[in-house]
């Protein structure tokens, strides 16, 4: 299930007014839409929500330890810094995904931060709460559990990050496919994003110049990986994944 497009806030736009979140709600998010009834209920009650205003920081290292996040509304990016203190933009987040591996292995270093791109509305639910009042277990066998299996391929992840030095191409790449997997239409041409984004606000959200964003575009408009339509962005999925890997 995608998101729908009304949830995203724009460049520009007033912070969002707080409202209630209903089970209903929660049922329609991408990343929970697979849970019965009654646990969308648990969550729900044990969930605090609070607005988070655009280019404000949601968490960064530190200050995680303490809540599971989960975005009702906006767009947000997850940031890695590397050992030389470089922004690598690992992943662009939307409606529906949930942040939980710093808060769920807290003796790990991960150097990330969390940011609302645009005016953004957060759940936040404590690590205990959501492992034994929603999935059910211990948390501290859930804990034990996850450091056998993710707690290696963590520290494997941030040592790789620590040498990681994206290029221009790379993080619009990412973004992209990103955008186009939570809040694309698939259709014969490609994923169509239809967010009105401009070119100002891909360089905003890759933090990189202008000039720079608009002739990464050019060129991948070029070479076919990207089309442009009455303001929408139309991306060649499988081309993005093939030019990462390369």
């Amino acid at each position: 299930m995608k998101r729908k497009i009304g949830e995203i806030r724009q460049s520009g736009a007033r912070p969002p007014r707080p409202r209630a979140i209903s089970v209903q709600d929660l049922g329609k998010l991408e990343g929970l839409a697979g849970l019965p009834l009654r646990k969308l209920e648990a969550l729900r009650a044990r969930m605090t929500v609070r607005q988070f205003s655009k280019r404000s920081i949601i968490y960064e290292e530190g200050q995680s330890g303490d809540a599971v996040y989960v975005v009702l509304s906006g767009i947000a990016r997850l940031v890695c810094l590397s050992r030389k203190r470089k922004r690598n933009l690992l992943e662009v987040l939307g409606p529906g995904d949930v942040m939980e591996i710093p808060s769920l292995l807290p003796d790990i270093h991960h150097r990330l931060s969390c940011e609302a791109f645009t005016d953004c509305q957060i759940g936040q639910i404590s690590p205990s709460e959501l492992v034994e009042g929603i999935v059910g277990i211990p948390l501290r066998e859930f804990n034990e559990a996850l450091n056998l299996t993710v707690g290696r391929w963590w520290k494997l992840l941030e040592r790789h990050s620590n040498f990681l030095d994206q290029s221009v191409r790379e993080r619009i790449l990412i973004a992209l496919l990103d955008l186009g997997r939570k809040f694309g239409v698939r259709d014969d041409r490609g994923t169509i994003i239809d967010l009105r984004l401009t070119g100002q606000d891909i360089a905003d959200l890759v933090e990189c110049s202008r000039p720079k964003a608009s002739e990464c575009l050019k060129k991948l408009l070029a070479e076919g990986v990207v089309m442009r339509e009455q303001g929408r962005f139309i991306i060649d999925s499988a081309k993005i994944q093939i030019s990462l890997r390369s």
